[in-house]
């Protein structure tokens, strides 16, 4: 096991709780402003505003977690053709070019947050808010990044046999 897995397995830990606690917030949101606007004629003036702050953090830390968990969508028809040493080896090229891109990503979300200025609407939350999670996915899909290409390294320089992989929980995906 990399060093760094033990740091990986334990963020893994705290955002898969984020997202659950986002996706429950949303949908127990969206749920009491249908109950309260059909049955009460009452609708909830916050809805709109949680509903999208807690889709902004299922998209953008749920990505960041699918990329650990490897639950992205990956067409390996031609690598799998390959002899196992040197697919092992593509494989570590592979996750290297996408690294770049999660850091350019990163920069922008830094700089998007940094300009973020003034309120939400309704809540008058600050308009920052909705733009952290976004920062923070992309620093947690660059973070999984590297820990995928030391696995992918470590993998590749023990001849082709398959290093331990991450695994799935039941019921994560």
């Amino acid at each position: 096991m990399i060093p760094l897995e033990r740091v990986a397995r334990a963020t893994e830990r705290v955002v898969t709780w984020w997202i659950v606690t986002a996706l429950a917030v949303m949908v127990l949101t969206i749920v009491s402003d249908v109950i309260l606007r059909e049955t009460f004629d009452y609708p909830l003036t916050f809805n709109l505003e949680v509903a999208q702050s807690c889709l902004i953090n299922l998209t953008y830390v749920g990505a960041a977690l699918a990329f650990r968990l490897r639950a992205h969508i990956s067409i390996n028809t031609v690598t799998a053709r390959l002899p196992v040493k040197v697919e092992k080896w593509v494989d570590v090229f592979a996750r290297c070019l996408v690294l770049p891109f999660f850091g350019i990503l990163a920069y922008s979300g830094l700089q998007v947050l940094q300009k973020a200025k003034g309120v939400t609407p309704t809540l008058r939350l600050p308009i920052w808010m909705y733009y952290f999670p976004i920062f923070i996915g992309s620093i947690l899909l660059c973070f999984y990044g590297v820990v995928q290409v030391l696995e992918a390294i470590q993998a590749a320089r023990s001849g082709g046999k398959p290093v331990e992989r991450v695994e799935v929980p039941k019921g994560a995906i």
